[in-house]
């Protein structure tokens, strides 16, 4: 099977304009961005991101110890959040950081994937049935069960963001909720992030290797 998506053209800043030596777990780190992703072959190396209603899925092959991870703001489909149908991050996401993974010839089997995230931190966003976190975390167990994968590990949903720790010479992850003080930030960040998605031009589509 193979699944497509639009594929968003976005000018972010480089990972390696992010990376920087953590004092706390003592490793080189690179921070992944909203729409990013990530793979590390570099060995010792850590990625982190920080996440609201976001999810993040890292993704992990432990034959030879080389994992990524992405970050996604909106799911697919289905959404009732007043944003261009081009602008399904979940699938692009997916989809880019499964076939960065498989390019390197990764066998599909293999792959352990753990996904985290999904707070349900924006007050009005999303439907009254359904906040947009918890419309993120449906839509990455979803996209996984249907293209059969199995998740090993996820912490989704509630009411914090986290910051997430993946190692992926170990396919270790940390998560650590966020302190009060710090929440404000992210929340903010998230609604500006959100608000430059409706002028973001699309071009191109993404294939899902089989």
């Amino acid at each position: 099977m193979i699944a497509r998506s639009q594929r968003r053209e976005e000018v972010v800043e480089p990972p390696e304009r992010r990376r920087w030596f953590d004092p706390s777990f003592k490793i080189m780190a690179v921070k992944v961005l909203p729409g990013e992703h990530y793979v590390s072959t570099a060995g010792q190396e850590m990625i982190v991101t920080v996440l609201g209603s976001c999810v993040a899925a890292c993704v992990w092959d432990p034959e030879h110890r080389v994992g990524g991870m992405n970050h996604f703001m909106l799911p697919d489909s289905g959404s009732d959040v007043p944003i261009d149908k081009a602008m399904r991050y979940g699938n692009f996401a997916m989809e880019g950081l499964l076939n960065d993974l498989l390019r390197r010839g990764i066998r599909r089997s293999s792959l352990e994937i753990k996904v985290f995230g999904g707070g349900n931190v924006l007050p009005g966003m999303g439907s009254s049935s359904m906040p947009i976190g918890d419309r993120n975390a449906e839509f990455v167990r979803r996209y996984l069960r249907e293209e059969g994968f199995r998740i090993a590990a996820e912490d989704l949903g509630g009411p914090h963001p986290r910051r997430i720790h993946f190692f992926p010479r170990l396919g270790k992850v940390v998560r650590l909720f966020l302190k009060k003080d710090v929440e404000r930030a992210v929340l903010n960040r998230e609604l500006v992030y959100r608000s430059r998605l409706r002028d973001v031009p699309v071009e191109g589509d993404v294939e899902l290797f089989t």
